[in-house]
């Protein structure tokens, strides 16, 4: 019987390779598998973590047999692939494994890290050490490295925070008990509060930061087009249902702007092709509870690296407090979980929508789409979605590169009766794209532009408004500047002329006047309501380029105004309060979701969602 050390040597320079099924891992060169033993040092006498290759989808029973020969399977690799740590003892003989791979130094090493100007260093990363690797094991590994450990409380339990050379970083990736090493990020370093993704699900485990792409996707292999469809079992009651489902189908609409990948609407949760959408609790019947608030949400693989029917389901922990655009963003969650969904790993890039660990985006970033892409086809031009009828600014000159990223805002004007006011300025400085973003505290979204940025409308609540632009590079850097509008809206109940000219035969107003407060002297605290008559349903299916949308209002003691706003970031008054309807709404290609609003003169409001897609 040939023990595991004499299985490895001989596989490694057995000529195999051409007969096997790529790795898809990030770091692992085509010659990795050929006449390169892997110089690697173990920490734990006679333990090897290794990476076994099947020749084809393994069984059950033959992934169970490789834990009656001593081995711990600890992640999935694509293909038909599983990182194991095992005792060279062991025997691997008759199993069908095709490859057995010991991971090089350089293998480890993310690209994005390896990148970095000599300049830059020391270095901050991220240490990823295998799962069954004890925490102070890894601690002693880092520290005869010489490398400083960084205290971060939000770190995934195999993760530890470090600085040091480069020459400190590769010797550190030399050890066997080290998985991938790759960049930190900002916030980490900053202390800012985050959490962590601790990666989508396969039905054998999770996969390491080492996998970029995660089977083929629902298109099978090449670049060509999925139709899926999303069903929701459940949503949180810690945010309105229909504001849930508008903000997940947000984050589908921005992965289908960018490639050729459609969500619809359907009723059947475990249908094929369907991502189910719930919020739970603890045990919740999937074999991954969610334990207390340590995880966001976790999602599962493409079939059929998934099986049917929980391929592509979204798993949401309820016990987290969801907020919208601030908090626990659920769009920033959702538009992450999605690209797992699609087949998307981590992304070793900080600021990157893929990355381990969240952070509040609007739009995806390049590497975000350049992953997808690998995946699917890329949304064409003539599919692409239309402009947006407000004219955009002027084309961005190329930003100097290398300078401080920074912003200007043209102030607007400090009060207004609107319920909305555009904003616009500038940025300078800065590496790769820079991203422009806004917030009030209730609502966000994109800016048109970059070097010249523009707001068309920014929805203003009433009173003081406190609107923070943000902008954001490829390198993560940000610059922020805030500006403060007073909104008053007009009377609805201007005083009456005192002598009014005769009418004897007023023409029938449209909208009646607001009924007076049937208690005066009382504050009002009752809500207007709000119905939409046309179209009947929340999820509306059309070819055309537009929509109009109508519907009625109330209120106890009188309705102040309709408004709308959308997803692509239009946004106007309706006609009329009573009985209401909106001008002609610009749809894009895809999902347009639109938010209707209802205000009484005291400021109280009420809203309702429609999903629109355009085919």
């Amino acid at each position: 019987m040939k023990t595991l050390s004499l299985l490895l040597a001989a596989m490694l320079f057995s000529g195999m390779a051409s007969a096997e099924p790529p790795l898809v891992v990030k770091g692992l060169k085509p010659s990795a598998a050929s006449g390169q033993a892997a110089p690697v040092k173990s920490h734990t006498l006679g333990r090897s973590h290794l990476v076994v290759q099947f020749g084809h989808n393994p069984s059950n029973r033959e992934i169970e047999e490789l834990a009656h020969r001593g081995a711990t399977v600890l992640s999935y690799v694509p293909d038909y692939a599983f990182a194991i740590s095992v005792r060279s003892s062991a025997s691997l003989e008759g199993l069908g494994i095709q490859r057995i791979h010991q991971m090089r130094a350089d293998e480890k090493i993310s690209a994005a890290l390896e990148g970095t100007s000599v300049a830059r260093f020391p270095a901050a990363a991220l240490v990823e050490f295998y799962p069954d690797v004890d925490a102070a094991e890894g601690r002693v590994l880092v520290t005869d490295a010489g490398l400083q450990i960084i205290e971060n409380p939000d770190l995934r339990p195999e993760h530890l925070l470090v600085r040091g050379s480069r020459e400190q970083i590769f010797a550190l990736a030399g050890w066997d008990e080290v998985s991938y090493i790759f960049p930190a990020s900002k916030d980490l370093l900053q202390g800012v509060p985050v959490q962590a993704c601790a990666g989508a699900m396969t039905a054998h485990g999770t996969v390491s930061q080492a996998i970029p792409l995660i089977g083929d996707g629902w298109d099978g292999t090449g670049l060509g087009s999925a139709s899926l469809k999303y069903a929701f079992v459940n949503e949180t009651e810690k945010l309105p249902a229909d504001d849930v489902q508008a903000q997940i189908v947000r984050a589908f609409s921005e992965w289908a702007n960018h490639v050729q990948v459609t969500f619809s609407p359907s009723d059947k949760p475990a249908g094929t092709q369907t991502i189910a959408i719930l919020f739970a609790t603890g045990d919740h019947g999937d074999g991954y509870p969610f334990v207390g608030t340590s995880v966001l949400a976790h999602t599962f693989y493409p079939y059929p690296v998934d099986p049917e029917a929980i391929a592509g389901d979204m798993h949401f922990n309820d016990a987290q407090t969801w907020q919208i655009g601030t908090g626990t963003d659920l769009y920033s969650v959702a538009l992450h979980e999605t690209g797992h969904a699609l087949g998307l790993g981590h992304s070793d890039v900080p600021g990157d929508v893929m990355y381990p660990y969240y952070r509040i985006h609007t739009t995806l970033m390049p590497d975000d789409i350049a992953a997808a892409q690998e995946l699917y086809a890329a949304v064409s031009a003539g599919s692409s979605p239309s402009p947006s009828p407000t004219p955009a600014p002027n084309p961005d000159p190329a930003p100097p590169q290398g300078s401080s990223l920074s912003i200007t805002v043209v102030t607007p004007a400090s009060s207004t009766t609107s319920s909305h006011i555009s904003i616009s300025g500038t940025t300078s400085g800065g590496s790769g794209t820079v991203q422009v973003s806004w917030s009030n505290g209730t609502a966000s979204g994109v800016a048109q532009g970059s070097s010249n940025w523009i707001v068309p409308a920014v929805p203003l609540n009433e009173g003081v408004n406190v609107i923070t632009i943000t902008a954001q590079d490829s390198q993560n850097d940000v610059a922020r500047a805030s500006v403060t509008v007073n909104y008053q809206p007009p009377s609805p109940n201007p005083p009456p002329n005192p002598n009014p000219p005769p009418s004897p035969n007023p023409p029938p107003s449209p909208n009646p006047p607001p009924t007076p407060n049937p208690n005066p002297g009382q504050p009002d605290t009752t809500p207007p309501s709000l119905t939409i008559l046309s179209p009947a349903t929340t999820n509306y299916t059309t070819t055309s380029s537009s929509l109009v949308i109508s519907g009625t209002a109330t209120d106890n003691v009188g309705v102040a105004s309709v408004t709308w706003t959308t997803s692509n970031g239009t946004s106007g008054t309706a006609n009329g309060t009573a009985n209401w309807s909106t001008s002609a709404i610009p749809l894009y290609v895809g999902t347009t979701t639109v938010v209707i609003t209802v205000a009484d003169a005291a400021g109280h409001k009420s809203w309702r969602s429609i999903t629109v897609t355009r085919n």
